[in-house]
């Protein structure tokens, strides 16, 4: 009996162990690979972790591990093993240097663990092969900004905004609280402008831009701001900083009697009793100041500070006890 040419060509073009036991072994590992995608989609991370044994047991190409690892990490993620996550990554990452995605998910790991001085070389590796990638711009931008180094953080902030269209509030508001601590009032009105436009009705962004015009010194533009974030979200703290505009704003009475509203709901409150000891001083009556500069230095550092800088005495030596 003779065989057609045609399937004579096919016989010989196949691996011989595909008429003997069936499907290849890539073949076969193709096939797990699809099952633990699926599982991993509809979040069954378990299965996807029973079916990785048996997928390296058929000693898969390459390119079929290096899928596998992400698939992998990526429960390995959304289960809360970070450290398997992290080890799996550092293996992947030596084993397909090429592959930025490796990178990046080790590097978001870092960022997200407080591990900023970690995250950003990674971030940068990214960057330099996917200048326009949307998570490395703005993961590279947050480790710059947690570590302080707000200039540099501004040049990764604003590529992503843009790449975004400015559509993401979460990535506007990191930005604006990079822009504040940069003290670069006029950018930070400018991107508060933006996120108001994402987020209409937001009380944030009245206080983004509150803080900038404080912040440039106009404390008459901040307060109509504040006023503006107090009516959407009204709090004890934004009532407190109106205050403290009114008094830097030149408005000391009416920075007492905003003092005041606040003393009588919680007496003896810190920042509202140094609000008020201020207002006195800038008056003249430096007498009645003193018992809410006293008042003030049980609070924080800050009104501590504030306060002792007014009597004359050292932030650490606590409050006074006895007259002299």
């Amino acid at each position: 009996m003779r065989f057609p040419a045609a399937l004579l060509l096919l016989l010989a073009a196949a691996p011989a162990h595909a008429f003997i036991f069936g499907k290849s072994p890539s073949g076969r590992a193709e096939a797990i690979l699809t099952e633990m995608r699926a599982a991993r989609d509809r979040g069954d991370c378990g299965a996807v972790s029973r079916q990785a044994d048996a997928f390296l047991a058929e000693k898969p190409p390459p390119a079929m591990r290096e899928a596998a690892y992400a698939c992998i990490g990526a429960c390995h993620e959304s289960s809360g093993l970070t450290d398997k996550a992290i080890s799996l990554y550092k293996l992947a990452i030596e084993l397909y240097p090429e592959n930025a995605g490796f990178k990046s998910r080790l590097a978001a790991i870092y960022n997200s663990s407080g591990f900023h001085s970690n995250a950003a070389p990674l971030f940068l590796k990214v960057l330099d092969k996917r200048p326009d990638d949307i998570p490395a711009n703005l993961g590279l931008a947050r480790a710059y900004s947690a570590l302080g180094f707000y200039s540099r953080a501004k040049t990764y902030f604003s590529r992503a905004v843009v790449l975004q269209d400015f559509y993401d509030p979460a990535a506007l508001r990191d930005y604006s609280v990079c822009l504040l601590k940069k003290r670069d009032w006029e950018e930070a009105l400018f991107i508060a402008g933006k996120g108001a436009a994402a987020q209409p009705g937001s009380a944030y962004w009245h206080l983004v831009r509150a803080r900038a015009q404080a912040g440039r010194g106009d404390y008459y533009k901040a307060l109509p701001e504040m006023e503006g974030a107090i009516l959407l979200e009204p709090s004890r703290q934004l009532r407190l900083e109106r205050a403290l505009y009114l008094l830097l704003g030149g408005l000391p009475r009416r920075a007492i009697t905003a003092a005041e509203a606040e003393l009588a709901a919680r007496p003896g409150d810190p920042l509202a009793s140094v609000v008020k000891g201020m207002a006195l001083y800038r008056l003249g009556d430096k007498a009645a100041a003193r018992p809410y500069f006293e008042a003030a230095r049980s609070g924080g550092e800050f009104t501590a500070r504030v306060a002792a800088s007014f009597l004359g005495v050292s932030a650490a030596a606590g409050p006074q006890t006895c007259e002299k």
